[in-house]
């Protein structure tokens, strides 16, 4: 009785350590990457009142 108890431990965990590993690395490979080819997009901060007049030339009279 010991003996076949150890024995489906064993095999349980083999099967175990080989198929947890190959069913996460599967996953890896099949997640989809991002399209390279794609331009960066640049996001900028949002400008002040004051650097915006500066940017254009005009001024605000207060």
């Amino acid at each position: 009785m010991k003996r076949a108890h150890r024995t489906a431990h064993a095999r349980i965990w083999t099967v175990l350590g080989i198929l947890l590993p190959l069913a996460f690395f599967t996953v890896l490979a099949l997640r989809q990457t991002p399209p390279a080819d794609r331009p960066a997009i640049l996001i900028e901060a949002p400008q002040t009142q004051a650097s915006e007049d500066a940017a254009t030339g005009t001024e605000t009279s207060q």
